[in-house]
């Protein structure tokens, strides 16, 4: 590939280089839609700047070159979603390898928004609302 296709992306100091067609693989997406009309994009560094998590924008890049998403680790799961809604992704596509550990803080929030919801000065919580029977 000559290099009038290749296409650099700056994302929270950190730089990443593919080609156009890779961003292209991913249709209706953020990086799908890139032009040098865009305000993210630098002339004169002929880059596109984004400040956004350069972590999780790794796993992302890869999806573009691979097909898999993978979900880091090392990042909860909120963020994970946020940087996903802002390329414009679906985190449905999560590998299902990954889905356990990614969707895990979903559950915990659940459960969070249960024992939140209990009146602890009122009378104890049925077996029904706490969830388990002892």
């Amino acid at each position: 590939m000559d290099t009038e296709h290749r296409v650099i992306l700056n994302v929270g100091g950190i730089r990443h280089e593919t080609y156009s067609h890779v961003l292209k693989k991913i249709p209706a997406t953020r990086l799908s839609r890139l032009t040098p009309n865009t305000a993210n994009y630098d002339p004169v560094l002929n880059e596109y700047f984004f400040d956004r998590h350069p972590g999780v924008f790794s796993m992302i890049m890869n999806y573009y070159r691979t097909g898999k998403l993978h979900y880091p680790t090392n990042v909860c799961g909120p963020l994970f979603e946020e940087e996903l809604e802002f390329w414009g992704l679906d985190a449905n596509q999560v590998e299902p390898c990954c889905w356990m550990t990614y969707t895990q803080h979903r559950d915990t929030q659940e459960t969070l928004a249960v024992i939140e919801s209990l009146d602890l000065d009122g009378d104890p919580p049925s077996q029904e609302e706490v969830g388990y029977v002892f």
